[in-house]
């Protein structure tokens, strides 16, 4: 999704990165960045919003929701209204510097719940770039699991979170990795991804204006 240019203000968009994957492949470098949104960015997804309605989203065959236009408006209309210190996320994912190429929405306050992830013409690197994230950032939460929400998924959906080391454990009916298991399912799915994976700690914010030259 290209996110253009509309009027000639320049808002301050801010978003905090907390991913970095670089893939290197024949024609160069592919980085897909990964940034939490929240109610500091509300102009920016206001804007991410109003372009989106006349644009129409490619399907995906791995996708964690109803549609990936309803994943994209809810995670939106979530990110609006987040606190900085809000337990519920959105992640946003951007290539090269250029152009959106899936979002995440996550449910907090105890088990972290998967509301919804979609990615664009089936990435799969950007999906496994976002469910990194979620799956360490419940990590430092050191108690808790990481859900997938409950659906009638394919058989190929299922495998490809089987693969993530996701699970139904005894007992339950949802797919998740319960804390014990994080840091080993973290640690076997950046080595399935033939990339380099930096995570951020920094609480200095990017400025998506400029980023994504929404103002040129």
């Amino acid at each position: 999704m290209q996110v253009q240019r509309i009027g000639n203000n320049q808002p301050n968009f801010q978003a905090l990165k907390v991913t970095n994957v670089k893939r290197q492949l024949k024609e160069g470098i592919r980085e897909i960045n990964i940034y939490s949104l929240d109610c500091r960015d509300r102009e920016f997804i206001d804007r991410m919003y109003n372009i989106a309605k006349s644009q129409s989203f490619p399907e995906d065959a791995k996708l964690l929701g109803e549609s990936v236009r309803a994943v994209y408006d809810s995670a939106l209309k979530t990110a609006r209204k987040l606190s900085q210190w809000a337990y519920d996320r959105v992640f946003l994912a951007v290539e090269n510097g250029k152009k959106i190429t899936g979002i995440m929405e996550v449910a907090g306050k105890g088990d972290q719940r998967v509301r919804g992830l979609a990615v664009w013409n089936d990435d799969n690197l950007t999906r496994k770039a976002l469910m990194i994230t979620a799956m360490k950032d419940t990590e430092k939460l050191s108690d808790f699991a990481l859900i997938l929400p409950r659906q009638k998924s394919p058989e190929s959906v299922k495998k490809f979170y089987r693969d993530m080391k996701f699970s139904v454990p005894r007992g339950e009916h949802e797919m998740m990795i319960e804390c014990e298991n994080m840091k080993s399912a973290v640690k076997s799915l950046e080595n399935s991804m033939d990339a380099k994976v930096t995570h951020h700690h920094s609480t200095r914010s990017v400025d998506m204006a400029e980023l994504l030259k929404l103002d040129e």
